[in-house]
């Protein structure tokens, strides 16, 4: 019983698009492959038309040569596929569906024993791989000089600011759309409060962005009161008039800040709900110009693997995607070391758990910080990673947990040493 919907005839026309030199260089040589085939002769003409293309660099142009390939097999087929006058609009507009289908339904009998084991890791890759086919066709880069203004100009439209002014100088005006912000930084150090900067920064007088920010270690209210903290610069107090703190702080909000900002919390989110989330504010009108998460190591990955590290590194790729996918900047936090509470200055080497998520970061902000720094409410904000840019740099700042304040002040030296933290 044949396992492939589409008829003989369909196939033919892909086999004939195989002799269209374009198509192939476009297209063929990347999603056809001779398993999508049912019967023996199209197998075979289709291992001999890719053969022919992978050694000469073109489409084959007369039968004989597939037919020698083809060991003098299956010459009417051939004659059939080089003379018949196909229509081939429809064969062209569904081929890569048609291979992304064939190649999934491919991977999911290859995975029935892999179903019965339990190695759903397995199915789940070569699932993703089969869907995956001609993805890579979606974009097809761009020309240096005929598409200037893509890399050009339109790389600073989607910039937002940190609200730190001497960073944002240092980047061009912060983070830009589809790119990946990492702050990075031992447990306790101030991660998530530099994040509560970033959201105000964004959402405040200067730009005036709408922010959604995903919480999963803190309530999605504690980040409200820690936000509200920041605006106000002071936190609510048990024996305080609320009503009155809630009036400041909605005054506060109509004056210095147009922009929005969203909370959603979830200890255990999946890449899915947290895309299903986005969506969904997209439908509701919320137009968000930048994403927070805090923080992305807790995020449960799109597919699972047999170490925690590959998963993150997975995560992180996820989010470097939907940076892309929503064309708006991506800020997160991470987790450093142990060995960096010893350290003055905390470096892409004091990543916890795999590297490979900082390799996929375009900014990595570390929080720096000694004991007699945090005794005079200082930190330093150290530009570990600049991907388009001038890394290294270092900033002054004053430090005050109590109000969810980093200021910077100005650039400092960088000094290198192991400390009594």
């Amino acid at each position: 019983m044949s396992i492939y919907p589409y008829n003989r005839q369909f196939r033919l026309k892909i086999i004939s698009l195989c002799l269209d030199d374009a198509w192939m260089s476009r297209t063929g040589s990347v999603i056809i492959s001779p398993d999508y085939f049912e019967s023996d002769d199209e197998i075979e003409i289709v291992t001999a038309i890719l053969e022919y293309y992978k050694l000469y660099k073109q489409a084959p142009t007369d039968p004989d040569d597939i037919t020698v390939l083809c060991n003098g097999e299956y010459g009417d087929t051939i004659y059939t596929i080089f003379e018949e006058d196909y229509d081939l609009h429809l064969a062209k507009d569904v081929a890569v569906q048609w291979a992304r289908e064939q190649a999934a339904k491919i991977a999911i009998l290859e995975s029935i024993d892999d179903v019965k084991r339990g190695r759903l890791a397995q199915v789940l890759d070569r699932i993703e791989e089969a869907v995956s086919v001609g993805d890579d066709l979606a974009f097809p880069g761009i020309d240096v000089i005929d598409d200037i203004d893509i890399w050009l100009y339109q790389q600073w439209i989607g910039k937002i600011k940190t609200g730190w002014p001497h960073v944002d100088i240092h980047l061009g005006g912060g983070l830009a759309a589809g790119e990946l912000g990492i702050i990075l930084g031992p447990s306790n150090r101030g991660k998530s409060m530099a994040l509560v900067n970033i959201a105000y920064g964004a959402a405040s007088i200067g730009s005036g962005k709408n922010v959604v920010i995903f919480t999963h270690e803190m309530s999605y209210k504690v980040y409200a009161k820690r936000l509200a903290a920041r605006m106000l610069f002071r936190f609510p107090t048990v024996g305080g008039d609320l009503t009155v703190y809630e009036a400041d702080v909605k005054n506060v909000a109509k004056k210095l800040m147009p922009g929005k900002i969203r909370i959603i919390g979830g200890m255990r989110m999946t890449t899915n709900q947290i895309e299903v989330a986005l969506d969904r504010m997209i439908a509701e009108g919320y137009d968000f110009q930048l994403i927070i998460d805090d923080y992305p190591d807790l995020v449960i990955p799109p597919r699972f693997r047999k170490e925690r590290r590959f998963e993150i590194t997975e995560t992180y790729e996820w989010f470097r995607r939907t940076a892309e996918k929503y064309n708006v900047p991506v800020w997160g936090a991470s987790q450093a070391n142990r060995a960096a509470y010893r350290k003055e200055v905390v470096s892409l080497e004091d990543i916890a758990e795999d590297i490979g998520k900082v390799n996929l970061s375009d900014i990595v902000v570390a929080l720096c910080q000694t004991r007699k720094e945090e005794e005079k409410d200082r930190c330093r904000l150290f530009l570990a990673k600049v991907r388009d840019g001038v890394k290294g740099a270092m900033f002054d700042a004053k430090y005050y947990p109590r109000q969810q304040a980093i200021i910077t002040t100005g650039i400092t030296k960088r000094r290198e040493k192991e400390i009594d933290a």
